[in-house]
């Protein structure tokens, strides 16, 4: 399915409309999630090579296929001129976009395309997954299928390629990818921009499903006329990081995936623009496409669920509402301003109207997280049993809720709070941001989600005696 190796040569085009002739060999991924390997080398002469300007792009010259490059960064060009025959020198890649192939040798009865997914854990050990190679000859099994409005069946598979090598006796080996098949419409022609948007929103919910982001490595477009391939950021891995530090178990039973799946989707997608906003803030907050600091995770989760919240649109009285503690700030401020007016300093004037202008931005700044979590609350009557189990959002000094640890990281003052302390209250978080998904859904959760289930009952973090006890130790001492 891909090309493994080609040697050709070709232009590159910089930014300016400069060209430059060069000898390119490309090797795509061996599989879904791994590297590409592109070289690029310039066939030095008398005369030095021109500076091109970044970014650039580079298209094939000669060959059977047509190949480019797009949003090619290059780090040097080799300098110095010589005399020697047949000289090659190194351009020096430091990033490339996207890489793109048309083969029209390899034409396919079926019109589908393939969008080549990061390979994440639950693919790895679907049960569907785990097959007989040498009894599947057409080396591909499907693990499940969603049922979408714009894209109709999406299904979801695993398929893999046989490679040979010599390593150690070993002649070859099986190299699997993991894919979401589309079967392509000649006749509405969808431009594939816009497929691979729709594909990225349904890819969206199912990382929270999964616990690990899902991404988009590339795309093969099998049509008559040939095959089209596009990979994303070829020479970067596209390994997917865990949602967290310490694994979990999955959320759905073998049983209830597939129907869990259909519906989590399937509302999410006919979901108004807000609500599809706030969930993907905790799709990204629980699932990072890159990896995180503990206090990044966590400062990640409390942005979405601010953003959830938000979604209960607040009254004209409510927003007029002050925070618990701005009627004492805004009287500090004003009478600090009058004592600097009344002081010798010959910029006690300025200084004073800067007093008082802070007061006033107390006054506008809205109100608190308190009022508007109350109003969230009051429109979701469930998320009361939902929290019920969990580290409690709010607290006190001695007694800290997710939300004061979230304040001092955003202070930077990440060490007032133990590492134990932070980590488990992470993870009460994140099973609290994956409820708040599936009720801003309207959708039932998944049995490894619902409060005292057995799948979170064998994480000692769950345990009600463990996280009050890290919880009242929280405080680092001082």
């Amino acid at each position: 399915m891909y090309l493994r190796d080609a040697a050709f040569d070709a232009v590159i085009t910089d930014r300016s409309g400069l060209t430059l002739e060069v000898d390119c060999r490309i090797t795509e991924p061996a599989a879904g999630g791994l590297p590409a390997s592109i070289s690029i080398e310039i066939p030095l002469s008398d005369s030095e090579p021109p500076a091109l300007e970044n970014p650039c792009s580079l298209r094939s010259a000669s060959g059977p296929n047509g190949i480019e490059i797009k949003e090619l960064w290059y780090r040097s060009i080799p300098a110095g001129a010589t005399r020697r025959r047949h000289a090659r020198g190194e351009f020096n890649i430091n990033h490339v976009g996207q890489l793109w192939i048309k083969a029209s040798s390899w034409p396919s009865e079926r019109s589908r395309v393939l969008f080549v997914l990061s390979p994440v854990r639950f693919f790895k050990k679907h049960y569907q997954a785990e097959v007989d190679y040498t009894a599947t000859p057409e080396m591909a099994v499907e693990l499940f299928k969603l049922q979408t409005a714009e894209l109709g069946a999406v299904r979801f598979l695993k398929f893999w390629s046989i490679h040979h090598i010599e390593d150690k006796g070993v002649a070859a080996e099986i190299r699997a990818s993991f894919a979401a098949e589309v079967r392509y419409d000649e006749a509405t022609a969808i431009p594939m921009d816009s497929l691979v948007e729709k594909i990225r929103s349904v890819l969206r919910p199912l990382s929270i499903l999964t616990r690990q982001a899902i991404t988009l490595h590339g795309w093969i477009w099998e049509r008559r006329d040939g095959n089209e391939t596009m990979w994303f950021d070829p020479l970067d891995p596209n390994l997917a990081p865990d949602m967290a530090e310490e694994p979990v178990a999955d959320l759905c039973l073998r049983n209830e995936f597939d129907a869990c799946a259909q519906a989590f989707v399937q509302s999410f997608l006919a979901a108004p623009a807000d609500t599809q906003e706030a969930v993907t803030l905790i799709s990204v907050a629980l699932a990072p496409h890159v990896k995180r600091t503990a206090a990044g995770n966590f400062l990640a989760l409390f942005s979405a669920l601010e953003q959830v919240i938000a979604l209960e649109k607040l009254t004209n009285d409510e927003r007029k509402k002050l925070r618990e503690t701005d009627s004492e700030v805004m009287a500090g401020l004003l009478d600090l301003a009058g004592r600097v007016k009344t002081s010798s300093s010959p910029n006690a004037a300025g200084v004073a109207a800067r007093i008082e202008g802070f007061a006033k931005s107390v006054e506008g700044s809205g109100p608190s997280f308190n009022v508007r979590f109350e109003k969230f609350q009051a429109a979701h009557p469930k998320l009361a049993a939902c929290m019920s189990d969990l580290w409690p959002l709010r607290g006190t000094t001695k007694l800290p809720g997710l939300k004061q640890i979230r304040d001092s990281l955003a202070h930077g003052l990440r060490q007032e709070y133990s590492a134990q302390a932070i980590a488990e209250a992470h993870w009460h978080f994140a099973r609290l941001a994956e409820r708040l998904a599936f009720i801003v859904l309207g959708v039932d959760m998944p049995q490894g989600l619902l409060p005292n289930s057995f799948f979170l009952q064998r994480d000692p973090w769950y345990k009600r005696s463990e996280w009050q006890a890290v919880r009242a130790a929280a405080k680092q001492k001082d």
